[in-house]
């Protein structure tokens, strides 16, 4: 909370190079410091300076993961640390009557963005988690980063190879299997493109065999990951939890769900938890009309995963309950699309009180 002794320290923090700005709790700049990752402990002095560390509150817009060693530094030491939506720090440019760009205005707007909107800013996973939950998290978030990548590079190599084996074979290229890019049918297109004696195709085949061979690599990568990430999700009673106790949770969501999270300790109600999801809808009321819109920002990864927890729960042999809370939005009148949406979040609001009796 922000009492008459806080100290709002905002930080626009950059690769090599960071700006500090202290405001007191009326907005009033109290000094303001340049720094760099080698100079950290210089910056703890200079925090100091303004009072006791209970009273500093360290508000980060942290870009690319640029602002790492400074909050490992301060979490050490002890310093409270909130982290500031990019989207809000926008927000306060645009409606300034100086709009300029510079390191030192966008470090005084995240600490504004703190004193006037400190109930939509989160605390810093690195303040309020525990070590064990911080290392799995971490760890979760590079490997999920990683997997991510891979997914997609297979992805463009598969609609790639779609296109060349249809202007090497033909319309049928894929009628002799099942699944076009089985092991099977990539061993006999390898082997069958190896052996080609059409001159004014040689270059096609080999380039499809070039991808083939990186799609088979691209595979096995992905897959070495998903067991990496399996095992890593071992230590972490939450994911084992999420993974038991919701429907359509496999391994690789629950993991997603809690590398962006960390800890459920940053929110306080399950409202919070939806809003940072992205799944709690936004309210446009005017007199007596009153209309409820989809919510596009919130954290865009966690509501991947809620998203796909939904879907899985309304297919085929997907969750009778989730299925029939679905069937009763659509009987209300609702749409497919917000039906859909009206699910995602009961399927976070279970997600926040599975999590809580963790917690």
């Amino acid at each position: 909370m922000i009492t008459q002794k806080s100290v709002i320290i905002g930080v626009d923090v950059h690769k090599y190079s960071h700006t500090a700005v202290a405001l007191d709790s009326f907005g009033q700049e109290k000094g303001r410091m340049e720094f760099s990752n080698d100079s950290l402990l210089d910056y703890a002095t200079w925090l100091l300076s303004f009072g006791k560390k209970e009273d500093i509150i360290v508000a980060l817009e942290d870009v690319n993961r640029y602002g790492i060693h400074i909050v490992e530094d301060l979490r050490k030491q002890g310093f409270s640390m909130r982290y500031v939506p990019a989207i809000l720090t926008e927000r306060e440019r645009k409606k300034s009557t100086r709009r300029h760009k510079s390191d030192y205005q966008d470090a005084k707007r995240v600490g504004k963005v703190i004193l006037s909107k400190y109930e939509e800013t989160l605390p810093a996973r690195e303040s309020i988690a525990n070590e064990n939950e911080l290392k799995i998290s971490q760890s979760l978030d590079l490997l999920l980063m990683e997997r991510r990548d891979l997914v997609k590079q297979k992805t463009v190599l598969k609609n790639q190879l779609h296109s060349f084996l249809h202007q090497y074979y033909g319309d049928h290229y894929a009628d002799k299997f099942k699944k076009v890019f089985h092991q099977e049918a990539i061993n006999f297109f390898k082997k069958d493109l190896s052996e080609n004696t059409i001159e004014t195709k040689e270059i096609l085949a080999s380039g499809i065999i070039r991808r083939l061979v990186r799609l088979e690599l691209t595979e096995r990568q992905i897959e070495d990951i998903s067991e990496e990430i399996k095992q890593t999700s071992s230590f972490s009673k939450e994911i084992v939890a999420l993974e038991e106790g919701i429907h359509g949770c496999g391994n690789i969501t629950a993991a997603s769900i809690m590398a962006e999270i960390t800890t459920i300790k940053r929110f306080k109600s399950k409202d919070k938890f939806a809003m940072y999801a992205g799944v709690s809808p936004r309210e446009h009321s005017s007199g007596r009309k009153n209309k409820m819109y989809t919510n596009p920002f919130g954290n865009r990864q966690l509501n991947r995963a809620i998203h796909s927890i939904a879907l899985s729960q309304i297919a085929c042999k997907g969750d009778p309950q989730g299925k029939e809370y679905y069937q009763k939005k659509l009987k209300e009148g609702k749409t497919k699309l917000w039906a859909l949406r009206c699910l995602k979040r009961q399927v976070a609001n279970k997600i926040f009180k599975i999590l809580k009796k963790q917690g």
